[in-house]
């Protein structure tokens, strides 16, 4: 939500010259509608059962780069397949700078659409704080502040 997994991971990946594949694109792609078509269409609890679908689709042999929405990890199974089969990587941002990034495109993120500028750097600090404990069980957790650039550069001095 906000933290750049899907920019990082496509320049890192790009970078790596290895593959690139993103929960979010792949459902969008394999379903034929966007992310706020989907969620407004079936709900929250279907598009989390289409995120479930999205590790059948990669070749974990393959060396690549995931990038996983937000809300992937918090599902038993997703995490368990993460933690199975990837180095997992926490991009960890601070709640002003998540604040500013999203709050200027509200309208394209189902899950913040509603928020209105007071409320929205309230919510940011209570999801973050209620998914935190599961972003930490990642293998390496990087400071997510800085620039695409920077955390690329933090991103490869791990692996």
């Amino acid at each position: 939500m906000g933290a750049g997994k899907s920019t990082v991971g496509e320049s890192l990946a790009q970078r790596l010259n290895v593959s690139w594949f993103d929960s979010d694109l792949w459902i969008e792609q394999s379903k034929q509608q966007s992310i706020q078509e989907l969620i407004s269409t079936y709900g929250w609890s279907v598009f989390r059962d289409f995120e479930k679908e999205f590790p059948k689709s990669i070749n974990s042999r393959e060396p690549s780069v995931i990038s996983c929405g937000g809300g992937f990890p918090l599902d038993k199974s997703n995490w368990n397949w993460i933690s199975t089969h990837c180095t997992s990587i926490y991009i960890k941002v601070d709640v002003d700078l998540l604040f500013l990034r999203l709050s200027d495109n509200l309208a394209s993120r189902p899950l913040l659409k509603d928020f209105d500028q007071e409320s929205l750097k309230l919510y940011i600090a209570s999801e973050l704080k209620r998914r935190e404990p599961v972003y930490r069980r990642a293998n390496f957790i990087v400071n997510g502040n800085g620039t695409i650039k920077d955390i690329i550069s933090l991103v490869e001095a791990l692996i």
